[in-house]
């Protein structure tokens, strides 16, 4: 461990689901990426707020999200380094989005002060592998061990159930003809993030039943103490009923967050979820 007398900043993108205050308040930087609607591009969070986005979205328009441009980038980089030695940025999964890459074809003009971490991770959970990242920078690890240990030892999965099909159909997550099947026969589909991607992981015929099945499959663990347990949602006011039930199945405190526009689009609001990630131990 050698980073005894280097300043390192840490960094995440939109997907963290964070607010520009909730960044502040825990020292970390934001990197927000674009939405398009209707053909125009917003900057997530800065230009356009989730109240916004939910309701384009139940008007039936298609809210597309992309990588933060190169440009921007460069540009947040090269203001933070004015600052810090060296920077930690845990962006989306690789395996949902092209920011990965692009930022770690962008590191390579910093000279190894930008190390940039595969976190295989969404949502919520980043917020919590970047406090990780921050506890082992005041212990003295450095960049390379820090984006070592979280590649290789953490671990996220999350099971989300959507309010309606229709939000996975506009963003072409299944196809029109499944999704009216789907309505059809009152089916709710339960989906799981793990290993970094989104996938279906079981349908079943009641909104109920979903809930219990992604609770269980979340609570699905050898020790619940090798990991942190939290409740997310989109667009759904009443929440207690889910957490207070998931909460009383878990002995540590469950975080509770909101999904926002990157998960959200794909989703859609009044979606719900459950998710856990594994500690890392350092």
């Amino acid at each position: 461990m050698e980073n005894t007398f280097k300043k390192i900043a840490v960094v995440v993108d939109s997907s963290a689901d964070i607010t520009s205050q909730q960044a502040h308040d825990n020292g970390l930087f934001v990197i927000r990426m674009p939405l398009t609607i209707n053909e125009k591009q917003y900057i997530e969070f800065d230009e356009i707020s989730d109240e916004e986005i939910i309701d384009f979205m139940k008007q039936g328009e298609v809210v597309k999200t992309s990588s933060p441009l190169l440009g921007e980038i460069y540009k947040t980089f090269e203001k933070i380094l004015l600052d810090y030695d060296e920077l930690i940025f845990i962006p989306l999964s690789s395996k949902l989005s092209s920011t990965y890459q692009n930022c770690a074809i962008a590191s390579e003009s910093f000279d190894g002060r930008v190390v940039v971490v595969d976190a295989l991770s969404a949502c919520a959970p980043i917020q919590v592998i970047a406090r990780y990242a921050q506890e082992m920078i005041k212990l003295g690890y450095d960049s390379k061990e820090i984006k070592s240990k979280i590649e290789n030892e953490s671990y996220m999965f999350a099971s989300l159930i959507p309010e309606d099909l229709v939000y996975l159909k506009r963003g072409g997550r299944i196809s029109a003809a499944a999704a009216a099947l789907a309505n059809a026969l009152k089916i709710v589909p339960i989906l799981k993030v793990e290993d970094g991607q989104i996938d279906v992981y079981s349908k079943v015929r009641t909104r109920r039943k979903a809930i219990s099945v992604a609770m269980e499959a979340t609570l699905n663990v050898e020790n619940q103490d090798d990991y942190e347990f939290m409740f997310v949602y989109a667009g759904v006011e009443d929440i207690n009923e889910y957490v207070n039930e998931f909460q009383s199945k878990i002995a540590s405190k469950v975080l509770v967050c909101k999904i926002k526009a990157v998960v959200m689009a794909h989703t859609g609001p009044g979606t719900i979820g459950f998710a856990r990630i594994k500690k890392i131990k350092y």
